[in-house]
C-alpha cells in the first residue's frame, strides 16, 4: 500500500508542479524516487514535525 501511494505521488508530481510532498524524517526509502525525480517538490522537515504546520 505504501509503495502504491509513493508511485501515485510521483506520477501526480510529474504532471503537476503544484504537487508537493512535505514529510517528516521517516528513516526509510519510501520517498526516494520522489526526492530523485522531483527534488523541488520534496520537502523533508526532518525531526521537526511541529514545524511542518508552519511550512504547510
Amino acid at each position: 500500500m505504501r509503495n502504491a501511494f509513493a508511485a501515485a505521488l510521483v506520477k501526480a508530481a510529474r504532471s503537476d508542479p503544484r504537487v508537493v510532498l512535505l514529510t517528516g524524517d521517516h528513516g526509510y526509502a519510501l520517498f526516494d524516487e520522489m526526492r530523485r525525480v522531483c527534488p523541488g517538490q520534496y520537502i523533508n522537515a526532518g525531526v521537526a514535525e511541529q514545524n511542518m504546520v508552519g511550512v504547510a
